[in-house]
Protein backbone atom coordinates (compact mmCIF):
# COMPACT_ATOMS: atom_id res chain seq x y z
CA UNK A 1 0.00 0.00 0.00
CA UNK A 2 1.31 3.36 -0.66
CA UNK A 3 1.80 6.03 2.48
CA UNK A 4 0.54 9.30 -0.02
CA UNK A 5 4.00 10.96 0.67
CA UNK A 6 3.81 10.84 4.33
CA UNK A 7 7.94 11.09 4.45
CA UNK A 8 7.19 14.21 1.93
CA UNK A 9 4.88 15.87 4.19
CA UNK A 10 6.62 15.53 6.96
CA UNK A 11 9.67 16.62 5.07
CA UNK A 12 8.16 19.69 3.65
CA UNK A 13 6.93 20.78 7.38
CA UNK A 14 10.36 20.39 8.97
CA UNK A 15 11.95 22.54 6.75
CA UNK A 16 8.94 25.08 7.40
CA UNK A 17 10.00 25.25 11.30
CA UNK A 18 13.77 25.33 10.10
CA UNK A 19 12.65 28.60 8.50
CA UNK A 20 10.58 30.08 11.04
CA UNK A 21 12.96 29.30 13.73
CA UNK A 22 15.78 31.42 11.79
CA UNK A 23 12.97 34.39 10.60
CA UNK A 24 11.03 34.47 14.51
CA UNK A 25 14.08 34.42 16.45
CA UNK A 26 13.82 36.81 18.36
CA UNK A 27 10.37 36.62 19.32
CA UNK A 28 9.61 33.80 21.40
CA UNK A 29 6.09 33.90 21.75
CA UNK A 30 5.32 34.00 18.20
CA UNK A 31 7.66 31.55 16.91
CA UNK A 32 6.09 29.29 19.21
CA UNK A 33 2.12 29.97 17.85
CA UNK A 34 3.84 29.71 13.95
CA UNK A 35 5.44 26.27 15.41
CA UNK A 36 2.61 24.79 16.53
CA UNK A 37 0.24 25.99 13.59
CA UNK A 38 2.60 24.27 11.47
CA UNK A 39 2.70 21.11 13.45
CA UNK A 40 -1.39 20.80 13.74
CA UNK A 41 -1.16 20.89 9.77
CA UNK A 42 1.21 18.11 9.69
CA UNK A 43 -0.66 16.08 11.77
CA UNK A 44 -4.09 16.45 9.95
CA UNK A 45 -2.21 16.06 5.91
CA UNK A 46 -0.16 12.55 7.87
CA UNK A 47 -3.10 11.38 9.38
CA UNK A 48 -5.35 11.94 6.26
CA UNK A 49 -2.97 9.68 4.26
CA UNK A 50 -3.16 7.14 7.19
CA UNK A 51 -6.51 6.76 6.82
CA UNK A 52 -6.51 6.30 3.26
CA UNK A 53 -4.10 3.57 3.92
CA UNK A 54 -5.45 1.81 6.78
CA UNK A 55 -8.67 2.00 5.18
CA UNK A 56 -7.93 0.50 1.98
CA UNK A 57 -5.93 -2.34 3.79
CA UNK A 58 -8.60 -3.82 5.75
CA UNK A 59 -11.07 -3.54 2.63
CA UNK A 60 -8.61 -5.98 0.90
CA UNK A 61 -8.36 -8.05 4.32
CA UNK A 62 -12.25 -8.15 4.32
CA UNK A 63 -12.68 -8.73 0.44
CA UNK A 64 -10.06 -11.18 0.29
CA UNK A 65 -10.90 -12.70 3.87
CA UNK A 66 -7.62 -12.51 5.14
CA UNK A 67 -5.46 -11.91 8.40
CA UNK A 68 -3.54 -8.86 8.51
CA UNK A 69 -0.46 -9.44 10.40
CA UNK A 70 1.88 -7.03 12.63
CA UNK A 71 5.19 -6.02 13.90
CA UNK A 72 5.03 -5.49 17.28
CA UNK A 73 7.46 -3.13 17.24
CA UNK A 74 9.33 -1.02 19.93
CA UNK A 75 12.17 1.60 19.92
CA UNK A 76 14.44 1.70 22.68
CA UNK A 77 16.50 5.57 23.40
CA UNK A 78 18.81 6.92 21.09
CA UNK A 79 21.02 3.46 20.84
CA UNK A 80 23.34 5.54 19.50
CA UNK A 81 22.17 6.27 16.37
CA UNK A 82 22.92 9.88 14.64
CA UNK A 83 20.83 12.65 15.52
CA UNK A 84 19.33 12.88 11.98
CA UNK A 85 17.66 9.11 12.04
CA UNK A 86 16.44 9.47 15.79
CA UNK A 87 14.70 12.81 14.23
CA UNK A 88 12.92 10.35 11.42
CA UNK A 89 12.58 7.53 13.73
CA UNK A 90 10.42 9.53 16.50
CA UNK A 91 8.11 11.22 13.46
CA UNK A 92 7.57 7.48 12.11
CA UNK A 93 3.87 7.55 12.42
CA UNK A 94 4.12 3.37 13.89
CA UNK A 95 1.47 3.63 16.43
CA UNK A 96 -0.94 5.57 14.47
CA UNK A 97 -1.24 3.53 11.36
CA UNK A 98 -1.38 0.25 13.84
CA UNK A 99 -4.48 1.72 15.59
CA UNK A 100 -6.76 2.69 12.61
CA UNK A 101 -5.83 -0.72 11.41
CA UNK A 102 -6.83 -2.48 14.92
CA UNK A 103 -10.04 -0.80 15.49
CA UNK A 104 -11.13 -0.43 11.51
CA UNK A 105 -9.86 -4.29 11.38
CA UNK A 106 -12.01 -4.97 14.45
CA UNK A 107 -15.09 -3.46 13.20
CA UNK A 108 -14.86 -5.03 9.64
CA UNK A 109 -14.24 -8.82 11.13
CA UNK A 110 -10.50 -8.85 10.02
CA UNK A 111 -8.29 -10.82 12.38
CA UNK A 112 -4.97 -8.61 13.49
CA UNK A 113 -2.24 -10.81 14.32
CA UNK A 114 0.94 -9.21 16.02
CA UNK A 115 4.74 -11.05 15.52
CA UNK A 116 8.04 -10.19 17.45
CA UNK A 117 9.67 -8.51 14.36
CA UNK A 118 13.39 -9.32 15.51
CA UNK A 119 15.72 -10.94 13.34
CA UNK A 120 12.86 -10.94 10.01
CA UNK A 121 15.02 -9.53 7.39
CA UNK A 122 17.74 -11.23 8.52
CA UNK A 123 16.62 -14.59 8.40
CA UNK A 124 15.88 -17.32 5.68
CA UNK A 125 12.63 -18.45 5.46
CA UNK A 126 14.25 -21.80 3.96
CA UNK A 127 16.87 -23.00 6.31
CA UNK A 128 16.11 -20.62 9.04
CA UNK A 129 19.73 -19.38 8.54
CA UNK A 130 20.25 -16.12 10.40
CA UNK A 131 23.33 -13.65 8.71
CA UNK A 132 24.79 -11.24 11.60
CA UNK A 133 26.11 -8.70 9.26
CA UNK A 134 24.63 -5.96 7.60
CA UNK A 135 22.11 -7.15 5.19
CA UNK A 136 21.41 -5.03 1.83
CA UNK A 137 18.95 -4.58 -0.57
CA UNK A 138 18.57 -8.43 -0.77
CA UNK A 139 18.81 -11.20 1.26
CA UNK A 140 21.53 -13.65 0.06
CA UNK A 141 21.69 -17.12 2.32
CA UNK A 142 25.18 -17.89 2.77
CA UNK A 143 23.76 -21.43 3.40
CA UNK A 144 21.15 -22.73 1.00
CA UNK A 145 21.70 -19.83 -1.44
CA UNK A 146 18.32 -17.90 -0.81
CA UNK A 147 17.83 -14.90 -2.40
CA UNK A 148 15.13 -12.23 -2.11
CA UNK A 149 14.24 -8.72 -1.40
CA UNK A 150 15.01 -8.44 1.89
CA UNK A 151 11.66 -6.46 2.14
CA UNK A 152 9.71 -9.14 0.69
CA UNK A 153 11.77 -12.00 3.13
CA UNK A 154 11.13 -9.89 6.14
CA UNK A 155 7.36 -10.05 5.12
CA UNK A 156 7.89 -14.46 4.78
CA UNK A 157 9.69 -14.83 8.16
CA UNK A 158 6.88 -12.44 9.48
CA UNK A 159 4.14 -14.62 7.98
CA UNK A 160 6.35 -18.22 9.10
CA UNK A 161 6.21 -16.56 12.84
CA UNK A 162 2.17 -15.83 12.64
CA UNK A 163 1.78 -19.34 11.89
CA UNK A 164 3.71 -20.81 14.43
CA UNK A 165 2.09 -18.48 16.95
CA UNK A 166 -1.61 -18.97 15.68
CA UNK A 167 -3.35 -22.36 15.29
CA UNK A 168 -6.46 -20.85 13.32
CA UNK A 169 -3.77 -19.07 10.93
CA UNK A 170 -1.45 -22.52 10.64
CA UNK A 171 -4.90 -24.16 9.85
CA UNK A 172 -6.18 -21.42 7.02
CA UNK A 173 -2.96 -21.22 5.40
CA UNK A 174 0.19 -24.01 3.86
CA UNK A 175 3.26 -21.96 3.60
CA UNK A 176 6.06 -23.28 1.60
CA UNK A 177 8.82 -20.50 0.91
CA UNK A 178 10.96 -22.42 -1.14
CA UNK A 179 8.45 -23.96 -3.95
CA UNK A 180 8.14 -20.99 -5.96
CA UNK A 181 10.24 -18.04 -5.04
CA UNK A 182 7.58 -15.60 -6.56
CA UNK A 183 4.59 -16.80 -4.95
CA UNK A 184 2.28 -15.23 -2.79
CA UNK A 185 -0.09 -17.27 -0.33
CA UNK A 186 -3.23 -16.48 0.09
CA UNK A 187 -5.54 -17.72 3.00
CA UNK A 188 -8.24 -20.05 1.92
CA UNK A 189 -11.33 -19.53 4.15
CA UNK A 190 -12.71 -17.35 6.53
CA UNK A 191 -10.34 -17.02 9.98
CA UNK A 192 -13.44 -15.60 11.70
CA UNK A 193 -16.49 -18.02 11.28
CA UNK A 194 -13.74 -21.23 10.27
CA UNK A 195 -13.73 -23.36 8.11
CA UNK A 196 -12.48 -26.40 6.33
CA UNK A 197 -8.62 -26.72 6.98
CA UNK A 198 -6.45 -26.10 4.38
CA UNK A 199 -5.24 -28.13 1.42
CA UNK A 200 -2.13 -28.45 -0.41
CA UNK A 201 -1.92 -26.03 -2.99
CA UNK A 202 0.30 -26.47 -6.46
CA UNK A 203 3.05 -24.75 -6.35
CA UNK A 204 3.44 -24.27 -10.39
CA UNK A 205 6.75 -25.90 -10.45
CA UNK A 206 5.69 -29.06 -11.56
CA UNK A 207 3.26 -28.06 -14.17
CA UNK A 208 4.51 -24.68 -15.20
CA UNK A 209 1.11 -23.32 -14.27
CA UNK A 210 -0.11 -19.75 -13.55
CA UNK A 211 0.92 -18.21 -10.75
CA UNK A 212 -2.03 -16.55 -8.40
CA UNK A 213 -1.28 -13.27 -7.49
Amino acid sequence: MPFGGVRQVQATHFRRRQLLAKKKARDRRVLRRLLAREGRREKDRVLQRLHRVSKALVTVGNRKRAAIILEDLTLRGAGGRSRRMNRRLSSWPRSEIHRQIEYKAALAGVPVIKVNPQWTSKTCPVCGARRRDRVGQDFVCLHCDWEMDRQINAGMNILKTALASNEALARAVRFQPGALRHDVVSPLYDLVRGGPSARDEPSGVECGADVVR
